[in-house]
């Protein structure tokens, strides 16, 4: 599940990261598109970094479930 968590996180990093910077520039945090445009790399950063954790923790639980279906397949042969 964690695998799928990383996954989804990832994908919605640029979308999220852009509408933090609009957003920011919208409601007067930041008076430059270039400081817009800061927030938004700082805000997809994080959300990649917080995918990249999710999906380093899923790879044990992984492993583990592909080696028991290795020994599953193998003692019905």
């Amino acid at each position: 599940m964690k695998l799928y968590a990383a996954m989804f996180f990832a994908t919605l990093s640029m979308p999220l990261a852009s509408l933090a910077g609009i957003l920011a520039m919208e409601l007067g945090y930041v008076w430059s598109i270039r400081q817009a445009i800061g927030v938004g790399v700082l805000v997809g950063s994080v959300i990649l970094i917080v995918s990249v954790i999710t999906f380093l923790s899923s790879i044990p639980s992984t492993v583990r479930r592909l080696r028991h279906q290795t020994r599953v397949s193998n003692d019905t042969n």
